[in-house]
């Protein structure tokens, strides 16, 4: 799961969001400038704010540009009965990078939602949905009703490879940390505050297409139940964001937790 399908006729951005200055380093190497600094300042020739559809019917919320807000100076997704949705009852989140990149490491510091049936993103996806033939990617996703566990996962050429929950030994729900995948040729490993969780076996075939990195908050309907866990909406719920990086493969190592 997580080939969320960008649909590409519904170009719509939330100019309020998105206001601010872009960020630059003077000297930097462009691939190590984080994608984003704290809220506004949300650039948007980097970014793009999925609005006004979903994914299938294994969806049970729209997409909409209203559930991409701020906490203090975090990106925050809240899945909710606002944002006048017109295709689901709930409103959820999704947002994306324009540009495609290949191996190195992607990290990001954030905390989950809570809840039976809601998924908690950040991943890597690339495939039919965006006008590219080949579907890869690679997956963290929080699963709401297993707190204190993540499921590591990639996809090559469209077939799933190695979903994977990792017991975290804390709940993801109720504190910042960070989640990291370094991406190479001949394998990928997953970093929670720097320590290896999870690698790929040797000689397993890997994604090779560059891709766009996702961040999103969704709810599943009754086709996901053994997965996610039946949605029972009780209130808004939110996933929040303090900040998303990419850094090549000739400098790529882990951040520790903060």
């Amino acid at each position: 799961m997580g080939d969320f399908m960008s649909n590409v006729n519904a170009k719509r951005l939330l100019p309020a969001l998105l206001a601010g200055a872009c960020f630059y380093v003077p000297g930097a190497n462009a691939a190590q400038i984080p994608f984003f600094n704290p809220y506004p300042n949300l650039d948007k020739s980097l970014w793009y704010i999925s609005s006004g559809w979903t994914n299938g019917s294994w969806m049970g919320c729209e997409l909409l540009a209203s559930a991409i807000g701020v906490d203090g100076q975090n990106i925050k997704i809240t899945l909710s009965t606002n944002g006048k949705p017109t295709v689901r009852p709930y409103s959820c989140g999704e947002f994306h990078t324009n540009a495609r990149t290949g191996y190195g490491m992607y990290e990001t510091s954030m905390k989950s939602a809570f809840g039976s049936g809601l998924n908690s993103t950040f991943f890597t996806y690339i495939g039919p949905g965006v006008g590219v033939p080949v579907h890869d990617e690679i997956d963290f996703e929080f699963l709401g009703y297993m707190p204190k566990h993540v499921q590591v996962n990639y996809w090559v050429d469209g077939v799933s490879k190695d979903g994977t929950m990792i017991n975290l030994g804390f709940d993801a729900s109720q504190g910042y940390h960070i989640y990291s995948f370094d991406w190479e040729p001949t394998s990928i490993t997953w970093y929670v505050d720097g320590v290896v969780v999870h690698k790929t076996k040797p000689g397993a075939v890997m994604p090779k297409t560059p891709s766009r990195l996702y961040m999103s908050l969704w709810s599943g309907t009754s086709e996901l139940n053994s997965w996610l866990g039946p949605f029972n909406y009780t209130g808004p719920v939110s996933a929040e964001y303090e900040w998303v990086k990419y850094t090549p493969p000739a400098t790529s190592t882990p951040s520790a937790t903060h």
